[in-house]
């Protein structure tokens, strides 16, 4: 599929295929001349993945905390991939984290050479036929949406999908994040059967005692939520 091929396919499911449709159609009307691409995607208006956890290791979880706090430093975005599996239903874990050491050319997050040589030999040697990937990048705080999934986002994670036989075929699944610069990490995953996207609002990071605790995401007080489940 072509960029603009995938554009029109995000704009389509955000209107016509999720229940807050006209909110989206009002939020593309204002923004999309003026932004393009830079476009907000309403977080708190994407469908939530049922019955769906994304549990991240220490040290996976450790570096997406310094990415956060490198890329508010810096003000620059940082792209990154995350490589797990599913351990049970609708459960991941992701265990292995790689971003770019190259020098920085520009503000936006770009997947260099290494990363993408990287991605195939983690494909190539996809024995186990349960590989998930992560695809993602950070927002430093500037403008009035880094807090949001930009349109854009979700062009590159259609695009992705669609043009990679690999994920269009789920011999390996995708999915993408978003660091924010509140310390958010929102997990979010087009699924190409029933042609949606949707959010993962139960993240957890896992201690090597096998301990889990919640981490931010979308804005939501989880860790008071799992506190009072206690």
């Amino acid at each position: 599929m072509t960029r603009d091929e995938c554009a029109g396919k995000v704009k389509n499911i955000m209107i016509n295929k999720n229940p807050y449709g006209q909110y989206h159609k009002q939020n593309f009307d204002l923004y999309e001349r003026l932004y393009g691409e830079n476009t907000p995607i309403n977080s708190s208006i994407i469908n939530n993945m049922p019955n769906a956890s994304v549990v991240l290791s220490e040290e996976v979880y450790e570096s997406l905390l310094a990415i956060h706090d490198v890329t508010n430093d810096s003000k620059q975005e940082f792209p990154f991939f995350l490589y797990g599996k599913e351990v049970g239903n609708n459960v991941i874990l992701f265990d292995e984290f790689v971003s770019s050491s190259s020098n920085r050319q520009n503000a936006q997050a770009h997947f260099d050479q290494n990363m993408i040589n990287n991605l195939e030999n983690k494909i190539n040697n996809n024995t186990s036929g349960n590989l998930v990937v992560c695809h993602g990048h950070s927002h430093p705080p500037l403008g009035d949406f880094n807090e949001n999934f930009s349109y854009g986002d979700f062009i590159s994670y259609v695009e992705m999908n669609q043009n990679n036989q690999v994920f269009r075929s789920k011999q390996a699944e995708l999915t993408s994040c978003l660091v924010t610069p509140s310390g958010d990490i929102n997990f979010v995953f087009y699924d190409n059967v029933n042609d949606n996207f949707f959010r993962f609002t139960n993240v957890y990071v896992k201690d090597m005692y096998n301990n889990v605790k919640p981490v931010k995401c979308y804005g939501m007080n989880q860790e008071r939520q799992y506190n009072s489940s206690l």
